[in-house]
């Protein structure tokens, strides 16, 4: 790295930290307001864990923005010294002059990826939990849906999905079940109409079972019992939410589910979702900067700015509202995935082909 790009990059990443430091006073202010207006257990401890958790949870969410205006700021900096057209009067491309913040951007989106395996799911499974429990007008209703959860055990990985379950009398319908190896391998399903759940124990009364290692199915079913580790006075409260799983387990849920009648578009949904949301911050901070150049008009930035947070936010929360909402296959949207793809190598094209200065 040289002169040059190491004075951008620490540029950028000043004014980067400056911006994510003003958005965790934002953060910890709202955690606060939130937490003593809507709370109805108070104490240290709870207060703190809440803002902890939020913290990261918020840069993430937070991050195209702060990342979009920090490139604002930065090249406001450069222009007002003139330092973008003495680089272009030398041949210096504003892709070249910007590929730093690119690389800043791209490292950012790549981290988010990593992270969305698992930390970033079980924080919002940590911050909704906490809401659960604590939240006042949170109490569970009889009725819970769409009630996911895993279970492993020493040699065995359960993901189970009942379809509604009556946490009053314990009786459930539609049960799906997939038993895998703790290395992904598929070993047997069991397919429920009805069962109880009856303490930590959960029974099937009728249904299937088929063993992908003996290649048997095992006729009609009757009383399987699996041991959840979850009493069913908690069950409201531990369900496992799509959003809390790993995504690796959407993965394996979405190659091996569809054989047992899973819901498979809404971890595809998910996962698009997830990738989308981490790469966001390069939607917005490409185009952005193709703006800057071409027009060093600061005041307008800020427009683009916006319009490319809302536009790359439907695009990436498209797939998971309609899955849900209009049950559209989600790779219906990858034409509107691929079109915004476009949009941001147009935007890398035109920084590298330059603009008159």
């Amino acid at each position: 790295m040289n002169i040059f790009d190491r004075y951008i990059l620490v540029n950028f990443l000043k004014i980067l930290a400056t911006s994510i430091l003003v958005s965790v006073v934002i953060i910890l202010l709202y955690s606060l307001a939130e937490f003593m207006i809507a709370f109805k257990v108070r104490s240290l401890d709870l207060g703190v864990r809440y803002s902890v958790y939020l913290l990261p949870l918020g840069i993430y969410i937070m991050f195209p923005l702060l990342a979009g205006v920090s490139v604002i700021v930065l090249l406001r900096r450069i222009f007002s010294k003139r330092i973008d057209l003495t680089a272009q009067s030398f041949g210096l491309s504003p892709l070249r002059f910007s590929l730093p913040v690119i690389v800043a951007v791209s490292l950012f989106s790549v981290t988010f990826l990593v992270l969305n395996e698992s930390f970033i799911p079980g924080l919002f499974k940590k911050v909704w939990y906490m809401e659960k429990v604590f939240k006042k007008k949170q109490e569970v209703g009889r009725i819970v849906e769409d009630l996911w959860f895993v279970k492993t055990t020493e040699g065995k990985r359960y993901y189970v999905y009942v379809d509604s379950l009556d946490v009053i009398t314990g009786r459930f319908a539609n049960l799906f079940l997939l038993v895998t190896s703790l290395r992904g391998d598929v070993l047997g399903v069991v397919e429920s109409r009805v069962g109880v759940w009856s303490g930590t124990k959960l029974t099937v009364e009728a249904g299937r079972a088929y063993s992908f290692v003996e290649g048997t199915p095992s006729g009609d079913l009757k009383g399987f019992v699996l041991e959840t580790g979850i009493d069913l006075s908690e069950v409201g409260l531990f369900a496992e939410k799509i959003e809390h799983l790993r995504t690796s387990s959407l993965l394996t849920l979405y190659m091996k589910g569809s054989r047992i009648g899973f819901d498979t578009d809404r971890y595809m949904a998910e996962i698009l979702f997830r990738g989308g949301m981490s790469m966001l911050g390069l939607v917005v901070v490409v185009p952005l900067l193709r703006h800057l150049f071409r027009r060093r008009d600061v005041r307008t930035a800020f427009l683009v700015l916006v319009l490319n947070l809302i536009v790359g936010w439907v695009v990436v929360i498209s797939p998971k509202v309609a899955t849900g909402k209009v049950n559209l296959p989600p790779q219906y949207y990858l034409v509107l995935i691929a079109a915004l793809g476009i949009y941001v190598l147009k935007g890398v094209y035109d920084l590298g082909k330059g603009f008159r200065v």
